[in-house]
């Protein structure tokens, strides 16, 4: 076993890796991951909290979550093995299923009711990953975290059967997905048409964060307000500079696995450009107009 986790400092840190190393059966871990998992989880510490994991494997987690979030914590584990059924004598809840169907997911949560954790530790496959993490975004009401880990399968050779279509590209589009809430601000500046259904299944994510190997989903239906543009007072008369400046930049572009460097473009398109050209002629005619009625 491998013993070299993050340095100590953090009360809830150290008790988790405290927590980890009691375990009386075994658990692999990524160092990476205790500081995340502090950052996501710790508030649900001595609450009657509803945590499940996916993939429990040899049970050692298992143990590790109930020693650090309390003994009023309800810790569900979810496996596609049979065997898994012997962690039920240690007072653990057990589910046995594929977590890579969603009929699965459907019944699951159906019969565990609203949690406040998620994390897939399950196979790792990006098909699992995004079934698992999509259902339970869809189906989740209340405040809770959707965590998925071991998010490097998606580079890795031996897990590359899902070609462009990897759980990190899901989880950056996703990203995307909640800028669709802001396009009835200025319907006329973003594309014509929106996936609305997409839009709508997210409605509850307040925000996607990702880690080293772990990406996590927060959701908050208090938080997922409609944009609106507000202003605290009229505007004053300051003049707009973001186009008066250069055009482009020469940037490096973040790959991992590649030496990629573009020029990303700047200034404003064509048809803007006509806009305003159009919008100055028409303000010129009118006030010409009114010049001359006045004249007369």
């Amino acid at each position: 076993m491998n013993n070299n986790v993050p340095p100590p400092g953090n009360t809830s840190l150290e008790a988790l890796i405290t927590s980890w190393k009691k375990s009386p059966y075994p658990s692999v871990k990524i160092t990476s991951y205790f500081p995340a998992y502090v950052e996501l989880f710790d508030h649900l510490r001595g609450t009657a909290c509803t945590f499940i994991e996916t993939g429990i494997l040899d049970g050692g987690s298992l143990f590790m979550w109930r020693s650090w979030l309390g003994d009023n914590a309800r810790i569900i584990g979810i496996d596609l093995n049979p065997e898994a059924l012997k962690w039920k004598d240690h007072g653990f809840e057990i589910f046995i299923g594929d977590q890579g169907d969603p009929l699965f997911w459907q019944g699951t949560f159906k019969e565990i009711g609203e949690f406040d954790a998620l994390l897939d530790d399950g196979g790792h496959q990006s098909f699992q990953q995004i079934v698992t993490a999509y259902e339970a975004i869809r189906r989740a009401k209340k405040k809770c975290v959707v965590v998925v880990e071991d998010t490097t399968t998606s580079f890795m050779k031996d897990f590359s059967k899902h070609g462009k279509y990897s759980f990190l590209e899901f989880s950056k589009d996703a990203t995307d997905v909640l800028v669709g809430r802001s396009v009835n601000i200025d319907k006329g500046r973003f594309p014509s048409s929106i996936n609305n259904e997409i839009v709508r299944n997210f409605h509850n994510t307040y925000s996607i964060q990702f880690f080293n190997g772990i990406v996590a989903y927060k959701l908050d239906p208090n938080y997922c307000i409609e944009p609106q543009v507000v202003r605290n007072m009229p505007p004053n008369s300051a003049s707009d500079f973001r186009y008066k400046g250069v055009e482009s930049a020469y940037v490096d572009w973040p790959h991992p696995f590649k030496r990629k460097s573009v020029i990303v473009k700047g200034g404003m398109n064509y048809r803007s450009k006509l806009k305003i050209i159009k919008s100055f002629i028409h303000k010129v005619i009118k006030k010409t107009k009114a010049t001359v009625a006045a004249d007369k």
